[in-house]
């Protein structure tokens, strides 16, 4: 059941929620969601609209000093570029604790019945803003990325139509690591680590994707929307490319250029956004996850290294046998990598059926038919390609 708040009885609400009323009383209805509703603990705000072919999801936190014409810009982008119909544009601030959401909702006030803005009650990070966010869609085409057109302004547009064109495709990843895309006024410790990290967890990770760290996305809605997901911080988007890869999905990558929107959208010309991003935190929380994403591949890798040392410690002592001698110590240790790397190739197994045991356990979330991986269905495709 969702309660209505009466705007009628402003008296009665909170200093904040005043301010929220003064800016957009006459376009904003507001949702409280009771805790056994789907979005729990999340209140939404919602401007109807029609009948939606394209869901953008941005997710914001903490950003004050640019979220005012971020929004705006994003808006103009999709007006001009998809029209006044058929799309929305999903806001969701992750608790945010400055004034981030009272701009926005004050800026939004006079602009778009096609913008929803979602409030999580607390800061649970990226991964739970943007999964609540789908999960809130109603597009065919459901488009995550940065508030702040970073990614480009026409990226929605790019990613959208490779899925209008391409039925074979399921979901679409945009990359400044392809040729045509880059990193401009970028600062050089954050393209370090997102080209190095990248290279390094693509070596690991064996997703063919270039840029696995990435939240700029399109997926088709019957794809992302049942997946269930755990990763509530950034490590969402491996989990996702993980889990969607497993199924049998098929990606595609299109070029990007990621563009620092530092002070362009800043409120005021001296203020610094910050970064919510702890850059340790997440470096050592992505290793992790790509280290126990793909064991059947590393233990595979030992058991074969492990067989071709024992072998040759074997051939070794062989030698010496023919030589000089016995080598029983060579022998020895030849008999000892051979055992582990049968200790290895048994480990390979197991992990392999646990990851078949995950897949069909991943796959039940979804209605029938199965996801590709059990017998791919018909992609959902869009009935026209949408404008340039």
């Amino acid at each position: 059941m969702t309660d209505q708040i009466n705007f009628g009885n402003s008296h009665e609400l909170r200093p904040r929620s005043r301010l929220v009323l003064h800016s957009v009383l006459t376009q904003l209805r507001y949702f409280a969601i009771r805790d056994h509703n789907p979005l729990k603990n999340v209140g939404e705000v919602i401007l109807m609209g029609d009948s939606i072919r394209i869901s953008v999801v941005c997710p914001f936190f903490n950003e004050e000093s640019i979220i005012e014409l971020a929004a705006l810009r994003m808006l103009c982008n999709l007006r001009q570029q998809l029209g006044h119909h058929g799309w929305e544009l999903i806001l969701v601030d992750d608790g945010s604790k400055d004034s981030s959401l009272e701009l926005l909702l004050r800026t939004l006030g006079n602009q778009s019945e096609a913008v929803r803005v979602i409030r999580l009650a607390r800061n649970q990070g990226r991964g739970r803003a943007l999964k609540t966010g789908i999960d809130a869609a109603r597009g065919d085409v459901i488009v995550t990325t940065e508030v702040d057109c970073s990614w480009g302004d026409d990226i929605v547009l790019r990613l959208a139509n490779v899925l209008v064109e391409r039925p074979e495709i399921d979901f679409v990843v945009a990359s400044p690591h392809l040729p045509g895309g880059g990193l401009a006024n970028v600062p050089l410790n954050r393209a370090f680590l997102t080209t190095v990290g990248n290279v390094i967890i693509r070596g690991l990770f064996a997703s063919g994707v270039t840029m696995n760290t990435g939240m700029t996305r399109a997926y088709r809605r019957g794809v992302i929307q049942p997946l269930v997901a755990h990763e509530n911080g950034k490590e969402f988007h491996l989990e996702v490319l993980l889990k969607l890869l497993t199924l049998g999905f098929k990606v595609s990558e299109i070029p990007a250029t990621i563009t620092w929107q530092d002070q362009k959208l800043a409120r005021h010309a001296e203020s610094k956004r910050k970064s919510s991003t702890n850059i340790q935190k997440t470096i050592n929380s992505h290793l992790r996850f790509v280290a126990i994403a793909q064991p059947v591949r590393y233990f595979a890798w030992f058991a074969v290294l492990s067989l071709l040392v024992g072998l040759g410690f074997i051939a070794s002592a062989v030698w010496m046998l023919l030589i000089h001698g016995p080598a029983v110590f060579l022998a020895i240790i030849g008999l000892i990598m051979l055992l582990f790397s049968l200790l290895f190739l048994g480990f390979s197994v197991v992990f392999f059926q646990m990851r078949e045991n995950m897949r069909e356990d991943w796959m039940r979330s979804y209605p029938l038919p199965h996801p590709p991986a059990a017998q791919r269905g018909a992609p959902v495709a869009l009935d026209k390609p949408l404008a340039e």
